[in-house]
């Protein structure tokens, strides 16, 4: 065999893999984005509190229970015309961090909590993902002081700048909302 042979077999192959593999991505990606879509959905009716949620049905629960969704610079969802589900995004210890937090028509009262991460540390700054750290959040009252906004919960032990990282995104997002949860009391 000579090395022609061997380099032309070689060129041949690779662009038919990724003939084959670019129209495996395009096929795909209304389903992926499909995904993500029902992925957002099941974390915005975990934070107002609706549990039994899961991608079976995540599509039918949330043309139930969303009444209605407010885009641009400041994004909320209303539930049952009666929590706000608010998107946070921030900073954890290797990547980013984001999350939803629901609050209940008074302005001040956490419905629920629900935060994801890319790439936390396995068993420390992961945690947030979890129903057990998630869980801590509900029924929590948010203190609104002169154009500040606070929450007290429980770090995650060894996921320190995790856990400031979750509690800066909280802060700093709901300082944005100040005005409509203040509106709310």
């Amino acid at each position: 065999m000579s090395d022609r042979y061997i380099f032309r077999y070689i060129i041949i192959l690779v662009a038919i893999v990724s003939v084959l593999l670019s129209a495996a991505a395009m096929w795909l990606q209304p389903y992926q984005h499909r995904n993500q879509e029902n992925e957002k959905r099941v974390s915005i009716l975990k934070a107002a509190g609706i549990t039994e949620v899961n991608s079976d049905n995540v599509e039918q629960l949330f043309k139930q229970h969303c009444t209605s969704v407010v885009g641009g610079e400041l994004p909320m969802y209303t539930i049952d015309n009666q929590i706000t589900v608010i998107p946070m995004k921030g900073n954890g210890l290797w990547g980013p961090i984001w999350g939803y937090i629901g609050i209940a028509a008074d302005g001040k009262t956490v419905t629920g909590a629900v935060f994801d991460h890319k790439s936390e540390t396995p068993g420390l700054g992961a945690e947030i993902t979890t129903d057990y750290y998630q869980s801590q959040y509900k029924g929590k009252q948010l203190q609104l002081n002169n154009n500040n906004v606070s929450l007290e919960v429980d770090a995650i032990t060894g996921a320190t700048r995790t856990s400031v990282g979750i509690e800066k995104m909280i802060d700093q997002t709901l300082k944005l909302y100040l005005p409509y949860l203040e509106g709310n009391e």
